[in-house]
Parts: C-alpha cells; structure tokens; sequence
C-alpha cells in the first residue's frame, strides 16, 4: 500500500530537477532502517535524534524509545515535528558534490497510549527490522511493552530529493 498522492508534494523543492518520484520516496521510506526525528527544544533551539522507524504504508510512522527523556520533553511542548530520512548517499570527489536520495516528512508526533496499537506498532518494528526473530519479538514486546514508548508520527506532507551521479 502506497501513502495517498495528497500527502506526497514536490511543489516547495527550490531544484525540480532533484524531486524523487512517488513511488521512489515510497520505496526509501518502506525500506531506509533509520531517520532523525527534528523537534523544537524547550529552550527554544533544534533537538534531532536519530531513530528506527516503520511506516504503516499510509499516513503514519512509528519508532520506539525509553518512557523519558528530553525527546518526550520536546514532544509535550510542541508536537509539531519532520523526520528525515537519507539512503545511498556517496561522495563525488571530482565533482565536489555528493549522491543521494531523501526523504523529508512533516506532521506531529504524538505518544502512543492504546497497549493494542502500540503492540501492533513494535510488532511491525519487529517485521521490518528483525524477520526472522518474530516469535522472539513477539515474547520481548510482552515483557518489555509497559518499559517502552511508542511514538505516532502522524505524516501531514512529505516529498523526495535526489541527486544521482551522472
């Protein structure tokens, strides 16, 4: 399932030439292991953290982290957040740029409180990072589910960029 075209727009990007197709974004974003999470620190800065994710396929992205910490603390103050998330990236020394490709997506981040659906959101953390380790998994979010958060990023926008080496 691929996230509606309604929330994949291009249209701010200052280099046209770079947008990512759709489907490509999609494939970045079902796939890439990790993105960082930009909040707005209490004090008034940027926070970005580095964070395992899993897309649901439609508006949603969910990752996990410990019941504290500044992160929450961010949240709480504002919810509104982008996660960024890069894959196959290379340097080009003789052409002193680099390739990749990215994702940038905007929305809020909200805490997780439904024991069903944050069960449902580590098991599927699980499917994509560890296949092969379902039935552990499954006995690790049973133990582990009420030491863990789960975080709902809720995706309002997104798009793609890249710059392929010629």
């Amino acid at each position: 399932m691929e996230a509606t075209d309604s929330l994949y727009n291009t249209t701010g990007l200052r280099r046209q030439d770079r947008a990512l197709p759709q489907n490509l974004a999609d494939r970045l974003l079902r796939e890439g292991e990790f993105g960082t999470l930009c909040l707005q620190d209490t004090a008034g800065g940027g926070y970005g953290v580095p964070l395992n994710y899993v897309w649901d396929g439609g508006d949603v992205l969910y990752m996990h982290c410990a019941p504290q910490g500044h992160k929450l603390t961010c949240l709480t103050s504002v919810p509104r957040a982008c996660f960024v998330i890069t894959g196959g990236s290379r340097i080009l020394p003789e052409k002193f740029s680099t390739a990749y490709e990215s994702v940038i997506l905007h929305g809020e981040v909200r805490l997780v409180e439904d024991t069903a659906e944050k069960s449902a959101a580590l098991s599927m953390l699980i499917q994509k990072l560890t296949p092969r380790e379902t039935e552990r998994g499954a006995q690790y979010i049973e133990r582990a589910i009420d030491a863990t958060a789960v975080l709902r990023f809720r995706i309002s926008h997104y798009c793609g960029k890249a710059h392929q080496s010629s």
